[in-house]
């Protein structure tokens, strides 16, 4: 319990201290994390948990796009919003129909997604300038 506590804590403090940059990528990270733990959940037939992890994936998908700046993005902006519908659609159906394909429908997307703004990410010289401003 006590580890679990400094663990929770740490991932606080992490969020708190991350510039948007990192953040993105944070979220990015356990779009991934939680969509392979989906995959292994329904093979193992634990289909609550894959249910729990699906959710995971569609809040951070709905808070991805949240994010989008359409004025300053642009046709980016609008183009990522139209991957992240495509996600979620496909995330749905993940869910509902308790099918591996759908979820490996995405993770290549979200894979490259994280590789992208990681490059843009670690490009940027300042800490306080590690902003992504792509649309996102």
């Amino acid at each position: 319990m006590m580890n679990k506590n400094r663990a929770e804590q740490y991932k606080k403090t992490q969020i708190n201290t991350s510039s948007p940059g990192k953040l993105l990528l944070m979220l990015y990270q356990g779009a991934i994390k939680f969509s392979k733990l989906a995959i292994k959940n329904i093979e193992a037939d634990e289909i609550e948990a894959s249910h729990k992890n699906i959710i995971k994936v569609q809040n951070i998908v709905l808070e991805l796009k949240s994010t989008l700046d359409k004025e300053k993005g642009g046709q980016l902006a609008d183009q990522l919003e139209k991957l992240y519908d495509f996600i979620y659609q496909e995330l749905l159906q993940a869910n509902l129909k308790k099918d591996i394909e759908h979820l490996n429908n995405i993770i290549p997307l979200l894979e490259e997604l994280y590789t992208s703004y990681k490059e843009i990410v670690l490009k940027q010289k300042s800490p306080e300038l590690k902003r992504v401003n792509l649309g996102g």
